[in-house]
């Protein structure tokens, strides 16, 4: 595991493997910014492979089928543009996992998205996931583990990874790049805390910076100036940029340390704006419950009007105490 701060879970779940530990079914956040999309890929060739040591041996027929994308004993799920992933596709799934592995080793599921799934799907997972067919294993990728049924929950290992702290952020990102952060870069990383792999992307200049529709918003709230007109290509940014700056105003409020903010230049306006207003963290929780919600209906839902929607969650913002 190349990513320093995921190679102690990586030892402990190698070593609960070979020590019969391991269990078939296993959560892991899709946290793509810590590794956690490699992370689990590495998992699954790790569980195909025919003769695992710490990794897959990347030699045997397991491994060379994987390699080339035709292994017939792993199947993946995942959302479709966004949809809901319907019990069909669940049901599909499990009838593949009866049958018997090809290739006389295990068989492996890989959910993606597995927040996406309708209620109905999750239950039509439950049976396999209670009483799973010999060397199969499941892993399901929610963004967040909360956003599993508790049957499911309850049924898999659920796994977590620990964040590397700042320091070990920045000497990491200096390795990657080689050389050392300017101050402005290490400010920008600071934005990226708990994704470190989306920092380095954004300091080499592979991706936009998301801080741009944080910064408007929260202009448009402290302010009381417009608030911007999302469109359908972009509205998912706007919400995703929502839940940023009430998770950022609520680590405000709470004076976390200046290191642990994600937008420290927003921080003192932020300040004074919470106190004039008198915004208390139980009311910015409640923002967050209603974008939350707002993001989960529109994922279950379709032809919902999602700018319209949001726009009437900025306006109840604009709604003092």
């Amino acid at each position: 595991m190349s990513l320093p701060w995921l190679r102690d879970p990586w030892r402990q779940l190698v070593a609960d493997f070979h020590s019969q530990r391991f269990g078939h079914a296993h959560c892991i956040p899709d946290r793509k910014g810590l590794g956690a999309e490699a992370y689990t890929h590495t998992l699954v060739k790790f569980l195909l492979c025919l003769e695992p040591s710490q990794q897959a041996c990347g030699k045997c027929k397991s491994c060379l089928l994987m390699a080339a994308g035709t292994h017939p004993d792993y199947y993946d799920v995942a959302s479709e543009d966004n949809r809901a992933i319907g019990v069909d596709k669940i049901r599909e799934l499990t009838q593949k996992l009866q049958q018997t592995a090809s290739q006389h080793g295990s068989k492996v599921a890989w959910i993606k998205d597995a927040h996406r799934m309708t209620t109905e799907a999750a239950n039509a997972l439950l049976k396999t996931l209670e009483e799973p067919s010999a060397n199969t294993y499941l892993i399901l990728s929610p963004e967040r583990t909360s956003d599993l049924l508790p049957t499911l929950r309850s049924r898999m290992r659920l796994h977590t990874f620990h964040e590397p702290n700042q320091t070990a952020v920045e000497s990491w990102l200096t390795q990657q790049l080689g050389r050392t952060l300017s101050e402005p870069e290490r400010i920008r990383s600071q934005q990226f805390q708990g994704a470190p792999l989306t920092a380095l992307a954004a300091l080499k200049g592979e991706m936009a910076d998301p801080v741009d529709f944080v910064q408007i918003i929260a202009y448009a709230m402290m302010n009381d100036a417009p608030w911007p007109q999302p469109k359908k290509d972009d509205v998912q940014q706007w919400l995703e940029a929502s839940l940023a700056w009430l998770q950022e105003l609520v680590r405000i409020r709470q004076r976390v340390a200046q290191q642990r903010l994600h937008y420290p230049q927003l921080a003192q306006s932020a300040q004074e704006w919470l106190q004039r207003e008198q915004i208390s963290v139980t009311t910015l929780n409640g923002w967050l419950a209603l974008c939350y919600n707002l993001r989960k209906i529109t994922r279950e839902q379709s032809g919902l009007n999602l700018p319209l929607l949001l726009q009437q969650q900025w306006l109840q913002w604009k709604q003092r105490p």
